[in-house]
């Protein structure tokens, strides 16, 4: 039995790392169709679910980690990753001075014991009043690149923040202590600590 999770976010990998966890990374090939939902706390539930589901029905023994990360702007706009640097910048300029959400989708699944708990997380973001040239600047770094919200919360995206209510790793692409949560329900922590670290 393996904990495995279903992600090939570097962030996630290192949140998993930090909290001491033994696990394997494999990636969910699922395409990010959420079909008609228009709720983003079940937009996050639901793609969190499926890409559980697209690597437990091949891993049917281990347990299996999904998570998906959803920003919703303080006009209730669905902010997902930016295609390109017009729209990333767009969702910069909808920031200034106002707040955003982040909301993470976390699955936990073990089809074999026909288990599976979906959940989700919230932290809130308020945004200084920067100008249209820290945009310019922050967009320079492309790390809106990939970046659900068109921004990372580590380094330079980090100084657009003026507050949070929530958790920090929420926002980096990991409910920490949601994950500990369920993992303890199937008191799985203990099963799953690095010995070795």
């Amino acid at each position: 039995m393996k904990l495995i999770l279903a992600s090939s976010s570097p962030q996630r990998k290192r949140i998993m790392e930090d909290l001491k966890l033994k696990f394997e990374i494999i990636p969910s090939g699922v395409e990010e169709d959420y079909g008609d939902l228009k709720d983003p706390q079940e937009i996050a539930m639901f793609l969190a679910h499926l890409k559980a589901k697209d690597v437990a029905q091949k891993h049917k023994e281990d347990w299996v980690i999904g998570c998906d990360t959803i920003v919703v702007l303080d006009n209730g706009h669905i902010s997902m990753k930016p295609k390109n640097r017009d729209k990333a910048k767009w969702t910069l300029q909808q920031y200034k001075n106002s707040y955003a959400d982040v909301y993470s989708g976390l699955a936990l699944m073990n089809i074999a014991e026909d288990k599976e708990y979906v959940e989700i997380e919230r932290t809130r973001l308020f945004f200084h009043d920067f100008t249209d040239e820290d945009i310019e600047n922050y967009l320079d770094l492309n790390h809106w690149q990939g970046s659900s919200g068109s921004m990372t919360i580590e380094g330079e995206g980090g100084k657009l923040i003026k507050d949070r209510e929530g958790e920090y790793e929420n926002v980096v692409g990991l409910p920490v202590q949601l994950l500990r949560d369920l993992l303890h329900r199937e008191n799985l922590m203990p099963k799953f600590i690095d010995a070795s670290t």
